[in-house]
């Protein structure tokens, strides 16, 4: 594993003491807007590199502690562009549906030992991200999700939060869309 991705697990109150009972993704270096025949290896790489090699790296050094305490949750944050792709982030697309692969693998991996691996894949929501998309191309967006507006952060977080909770112990494996509906 490089050097830059060792981690140790941060002391956490509640049932997992030794690792974060999730922890989430938000891969706001991302380079996209190249079509795919133009892509350089190194923007391929780099998109990759954060977005899902970072969550093997996590997932890596967290899960030994979590089977030896019997108890942990693992929450990826992927994107609604890892259901649907998106002309000219074919990187990103692929990194973030990668991530829908990890989760399963690792939930399947881990059932039994008292942790659960799931996914949340957000829509478009209220970030600097999307605040930085044009506002002509952001209001075609917004006429495209059936609830007619952007998702807050908060409403991501509730779900995440509700996944890391104890009490969810019988869900694993699952992939969750905050989209509006954009995606069903």
């Amino acid at each position: 594993m490089p050097e830059e991705y060792r981690w140790s697990a941060p002391q956490v109150p509640g049932p997992s003491t030794n690792v974060a009972q999730a922890y989430a993704r938000f891969a706001r270096d991302y380079r996209d807007g190249t079509h795919f025949c133009n892509m350089t290896p190194a923007e391929w790489d780099h998109v990759i590199e954060v977005n899902l090699n970072g969550a093997f790296y996590i997932s890596r050094a967290a899960l030994p502690h979590m089977v030896e305490q019997g108890y942990g949750r693992i929450i990826n944050i992927s994107s609604v562009i890892g259901e649907t792709g998106n002309i000219g982030q074919a990187n990103y697309a692929a990194a973030k549906s990668g991530l829908f692969g990890l989760t399963m693998s690792l939930a399947l991996e881990s059932a039994g030992k008292g942790i659960t691996v799931n996914c949340v894949a957000p829509g478009f929501v209220e970030t600097e991200m999307v605040a930085a998309v044009p506002e002509e191309i952001l209001t075609r967006i917004v006429e495209q999700i059936p609830l007619r507006r952007l998702g807050r952060p908060d409403e991501v977080a509730r779900v995440v939060a509700f996944l890391a909770d104890p009490a969810s112990s019988y869900i694993t494996g699952q992939i969750f869309s905050i989209n509006g509906g954009l995606n069903m």
